[in-house]
């Protein structure tokens, strides 16, 4: 493999937020930007390809002191309109600056603000910049890096081209309750009751008749076979939370079944930990559930999704560090779809308050089944269209697209009528087309 190629960076600035930035963009382009500093007493170094950063001279990029440490006035994130609709932000003499854009994106800036939460306690999309100004569907990050490559490479026309990436469709499941009716206890018992005196006597009876294999909720291995075909590779995600709270409904300790089936999924897709409810609050719940589940696969667990999306920054991104996480999928909306930091590509989280990076890796995903169908009020074939329209606005970048399922929402026994359908039929046109199965190699 060759090596990528270099490009310097003359800069005074070497504050953590710059390097960040810089190690982002090349490693989604495939570049290595360095610094060197010109005032070294062994003269300046000759780089074949060199940039400023800052400055008025040729082959300089607009600087904005964002990148020093500063903080954001209002006017810097007023947005205007670059070519192709693109939203450019903190704007400088030279004009805007594509890497304050793309640090004040992902670092989640403006979710260290005061803002006011959900009733999860969550910061909601209604409050986003992006979707305040109609960009959330777009992966604005990669399109800003795109464009400062294009600009490099009008600058250095032998500069090789950026590395290339496939769209490539990543299915993921988080797994509250594997079973609707079956090894409920008594939650099955008052379940069955409130169907019969609501007068939903069909789904009582099909209560009464239905087995472990034919519960609506559990279509796991109807997953796996699709899988199998389209040779995708799934990731589940297991509520193991313990206690009986009304928002955590996984039975606990699991029905043997559960584990053994967990097990065998291990053979041929990707299993993490869905933290419980409370587990922003409690940190320590982290820990215990990772052991659960540890415990059930024999093995370490580093990677996980926030029940209810349930986080806030930088609290639970730091407990989960400290309880082994290593990989976080929980950075979606529930209340819209799009990309919540501009990108679809995985990441290493800046921890804004402490100044530097972490070895936490954000996972982006596209859509949640619940935001189409319940926040939204789409039926099937509305969640396909927009499904099928987030890919294409991906298609050109490239690189991972992740969707959030659950194994619950195909039930039609529950308002699911027709998503079966969809869900298969729109992950299948995609692959027919240009998209790929994902796969650790396409990140």
């Amino acid at each position: 493999m060759s090596s990528p190629p270099e490009i310097r960076v003359i800069t005074p600035i070497r504050h953590p937020r710059l390097r960040y930035v810089l190690d982002l963009i090349g490693n989604d382009l495939g570049y290595r930007f360095l610094f060197y500093n010109d005032r070294s007493v062994f003269g300046p170094v000759e780089a074949r390809y060199a940039v400023h950063y800052g400055g008025t001279g040729p082959r300089s990029l607009p600087r904005h002191p964002l990148l020093s440490g500063r903080d954001p006035a209002p006017a810097d994130l007023a947005p205007e309109t670059g070519p192709d609709g693109l939203p450019l932000f903190f704007p400088t003499p030279g004009g805007h600056d594509l890497l304050a854009c793309i640090f004040w994106t992902v670092s989640r800036y403006e979710e260290y603000a005061d803002f006011t939460p959900d009733r999860h306690g969550r910061f909601s999309a209604s409050a986003a910049h992006a979707h305040r100004h109609g960009y959330l569907q777009r992966p604005v990050v990669r399109e800003w890096t795109a464009a400062l490559e294009r600009r490099l490479r009008a600058w250095f026309p032998d500069l090789p081209p950026p590395r290339a990436r496939p769209l490539a469709v990543r299915p993921t499941y988080d797994i509250d309750l594997l079973w609707a009716w079956q090894h409920r206890g008594w939650r099955g018992r008052a379940g069955l009751l409130k169907d019969t005196f609501q007068g939903r006597f069909s789904r009582a009876v099909a209560r009464l008749r239905s087995g472990p294999q034919t519960d609506p909720y559990y279509t796991i291995g109807r997953l796996e076979e699709f899988h199998r075909q389209h040779g995708l590779l799934g990731t589940y995600f297991w509520l193991l939370a313990g206690g009986t709270s009304r928002v955590d409904p996984n039975p606990y300790p699991i029905p043997d079944a559960q584990r053994q089936l967990m097990r065998r999924l291990e053979a041929h897709a990707r299993i993490g930990l869905h933290p419980s409810y409370r587990s922003p609050d409690r940190p320590e719940l982290v820990t215990e559930e990772r052991e659960r589940i540890e415990e059930i696969l024999d093995h370490g667990v580093c990677c996980s999704r926030q029940h209810f999306l349930r986080f806030r920054l930088p609290a639970t991104y730091r407990f989960l560090l400290e309880a082994g996480i290593r990989e976080d999928h929980s950075m979606g909306y529930s209340d819209a779809v799009g990309w919540r930091a501009g990108t679809n590509l995985p990441f290493f989280w800046y921890d804004l308050s402490r100044e530097t990076a972490t070895p936490l890796v954000v996972h982006p995903f596209a859509a949640m089944d619940v935001t189409l169908r319940n926040y939204l009020g789409m039926d099937a074939a509305q969640a396909g269209t927009t499904i099928r329209s987030l890919a294409a606005a991906v298609l050109p970048v490239g690189g991972p697209f992740p969707l959030l399922w659950h194994n619950s929402s195909f039930a039609a026994e529950y308002g699911w009528e027709g998503w079966w359908e969809m869900y298969t039929t729109t992950l299948a046109d995609l692959l027919a087309g240009e998209a790929v199965p994902w796969s650790p190699e396409t990140d």
